[in-house]
C-alpha cells in the first residue's frame, strides 16, 4: 500500500480543538498529507535527528517511493539503546 496520509495524536488534538464530531468526520478531512517519513536504509540515528528536528515523536518508515514499511517512534529508539 502507498502512504498519502497519517493521523497522529497530536492531528487529533488539533481536530478536537476545532470541535469536529469525530463520529461523522472522515479521516481523509483530518489525516496529514505533508508527514514526514525515513527510508529503511537510513540509521537510527538519522532517524532520531529528523524527530528532533521536525519535534516530532514518530516516523512512518517507508521505501522511496513511499512503499510503506513500518513505523518508528522515540520509544522504540528508547529500547533499542539510540537515546
Amino acid at each position: 500500500a502507498q502512504l498519502i496520509g497519517v493521523f497522529t495524536d497530536g492531528d487529533l488534538r488539533r481536530a478536537l480543538d476545532k470541535t469536529i464530531n469525530i463520529h461523522e468526520t472522515v479521516i481523509d478531512d483530518v489525516m496529514n498529507t505533508q508527514f514526514t517519513c525515513i527510508e529503511s536504509h537510513k540509521l537510527a540515528a538519522e532517524a532520531l535527528a529528523v524527530m528532533e528536528d521536525k519535534k516530532i515523536n514518530g516516523l512512518v518508515v517507508a521505501t522511496a517511493d513511499k512503499q510503506i514499511e513500518g513505523a518508528l517512534n522515540m520509544h522504540d529508539l528508547l529500547r533499542a539503546g539510540v537515546l
